[in-house]
């Protein structure tokens, strides 16, 4: 029995020195654990029904604000300033339990790189500058009612991606470069990286800041192949320009973003406008608005405009309730709702209301 005890007592201590011992050895490195969940109650009207008519709809959402996610961040000192850092991040369904982004364990982030005086390069599956564009120039973003209603794209990450961001001091401003390559953006889905055909799910993306004083503007470029064999010649891109002024307490902004589609015997083009606000009231209480229209030369979507609010409240630093509404206003030719093109009846004007809570971790 004896013996026994000792073993156990052996096999503690082994273990414990196992797990300690790379903090104590480097004292500066660090694994962090983070997440949020987010989930609202919504209604909306003029949903697609049975037999072509128009329903409403009460539902559970999960990241009606925010996608609900949990996520290791991890950063090792390799000293000069120079760092190894890595980042899995998940995204799931806090209504259902299941995984976003096709079922992805970490499909909003994985990646593994440097970070050094000379900026960050990573490799792995990373958000794109289209992601970026938004969250910089969309202060509703990325809840349900913003840009990504017209536009998945704003909620895009790219797999088989090199991504580099780089910050500088220029002419007493702040630059921030963001180029994104990417072999292969979507391996689940489509074909990824194929022998012999380069071109398959090939995407280039350039985000570019410069902020002085009060303002900043903000440049994107944007291409994708097709991600076929077949489709490897169609070329998608999209070109933006993002304004913003603080004026605290009230930030003002306003963008715009082209899509083009080059096929064979065709392009397809649209442009996307908008104008928003963010007032922050008081430190616990903000209100974001967005005004958006879609001009469609011929994609077939329509010119719908739709115009949202979004309100928030802290019950505490981590936690915090919002009211999220909204109203799209669709022409006889378009058919824009909250969940995407095609998910009213054309010509409809859907209304949306969500309460929600979101906790961050």
């Amino acid at each position: 029995m004896k013996t026994s005890w000792m073993g156990v007592s052996v096999a503690t201590a082994i273990t414990a020195a196992t797990v300690l011992a790379p903090a104590t050895a480097d004292a500066q490195s660090s694994v962090t654990l983070y997440g949020i969940v987010d989930v609202g109650v919504q209604f909306t009207n003029h949903n697609v029904a049975a037999g072509g008519k128009a329903g409403s709809t009460f539902s559970a959402v999960s990241g009606g604000a925010q996608t609900s996610r949990w996520g290791l961040r991890v950063r090792e000192d390799l000293g000069g300033n120079y760092a190894a850092i890595a980042v899995l991040e998940n995204g799931f369904d806090a209504t259902k339990g299941t995984a976003n982004n096709s079922g992805r364990l970490f499909g909003r982030s994985s990646y593994v790189g440097i970070d050094s005086p000379y900026g960050t390069f990573t490799m792995g599956r990373h958000v794109t500058g289209v992601y970026d564009f938004s969250v910089w120039f969309d202060p509703v973003g990325p809840a349900i009612y913003s840009s990504v209603v017209y536009d998945l794209a704003f909620v895009s990450r790219a797999d088989n991606s090199l991504r580099y961001v780089g910050k500088f001091g220029v002419l007493g401003g702040k630059l921030m470069v963001e180029q994104l390559y990417s072999f292969g953006y979507d391996s689940v889905s489509g074909a990824g990286p194929v022998a012999g055909a380069y071109r398959v799910g090939k995407e280039e993306s350039l985000f570019v800041t410069y902020n002085r004083g009060i303002g900043t503007l903000g440049l994107l470029f944007d291409q994708q192949n097709g991600n076929a064999i077949a489709t490897q010649g169609v070329k998608t891109q999209r070109y933006g320009v993002g304004v913003s002024v603080d004026l605290e307490p009230v930030q003002l902004y306003a963008a715009y973003r082209f899509y083009g589609q080059k096929q064979p015997g065709q392009n397809l083009y649209s442009s996307l406008y908008w104008v928003a606000a963010r007032y922050t009231i008081r430190p616990d209480l903000n209100v974001s608005s967005d005004l958006f229209y879609q001009d469609d030369r011929n994609t077939g979507q329509g010119n719908p405009l739709m115009l949202s609010i979004l309100a928030s409240y802290l019950l505490s630093k981590r936690t915090d309730v919002y009211v999220q509404l909204g109203t799209i206003l669709n022409k006889k030719h378009s058919s824009l709702g909250f969940a995407g093109f095609n998910t009213v009846t054309t010509g409809a004007v859907q209304t949306g209301a969500m309460v929600g809570i979101r906790t961050r971790f």
